[in-house]
């Protein structure tokens, strides 16, 4: 009876011996998986002006398009691994060109009107930025605040493509220009002009 109750403490030991193991190498699992995850140093990367672009794109009444581009005052992308955690952007309104040969004149007189109170009121708003508040790998999207004319609102950039190694980013940003009080004012042509306007960003880093 002796051997057989020493044999049964035995077997009793053993068992919590092997459960607190079990415990400890679980925890020492999930504080390295932790620490993987939480221990990304963040890289902070300048963009070059010059290398980077913003093509636009506005639509007349659905059937016709304008396309132009506008250009970048300076940047700042944060990362951690392969994700943009953070940063800002700042474009410079009056760089602002016509690509399409729509309509185009020697004068630029669509992109003077772009620029003047009944669009962008470059000459009281120069510049609009875009703060990066946080991102979605999954979805592929990145998420900040646009402020146009000194409006700001929350705006999501899609397929998102992120180059860890170089810094380098591009995406596509849609936005209701009415919602940045961009709108010709008193005049029922602004209802021939659709209110999303399109931007293709592309953000190269600088050596």
């Amino acid at each position: 009876m002796k051997n057989i109750t020493l044999i049964g403490l035995s077997l009793v030991f053993s068992l919590f011996m092997s459960s607190c193991a079990g415990g400890e190498k679980a925890n020492n699992q999930e504080t390295s998986a932790s620490v993987e995850s939480t221990d990304l140093e963040e890289r902070l990367f300048n963009v070059d002006p010059l290398l980077s672009s913003v093509s636009w794109e506005g639509t007349m009444v659905g059937v016709y398009k304008h396309t132009g581009k506008v250009g970048l005052k300076k940047g700042q992308l944060v990362s951690k691994g392969d994700v943009i955690v953070g940063g800002l952007v700042t474009i410079d309104m009056s760089s602002m060109t016509q690509l399409d040969t729509l309509y185009k004149t020697e004068e630029n007189k669509l992109v003077q009107h772009l620029e003047s109170p009944d669009f962008f009121d470059v000459s009281n708003h120069p510049i609009a930025t875009f703060e990066i508040t946080g991102s979605d790998r999954t979805e592929k999207t990145v998420s900040g605040n646009l402020t146009i004319r000194g409006i700001t609102n929350s705006e999501t950039v899609n397929d998102v493509v992120f180059d860890e190694a170089t810094g380098a980013a591009k995406g596509l940003l849609s936005f209701d220009r009415q919602k940045y009080n961009v709108a010709y004012k008193g005049s029922t042509k602004d209802m021939l002009i659709s209110d999303v306007v399109k931007l293709s960003i592309s953000l190269i880093p600088g050596k």
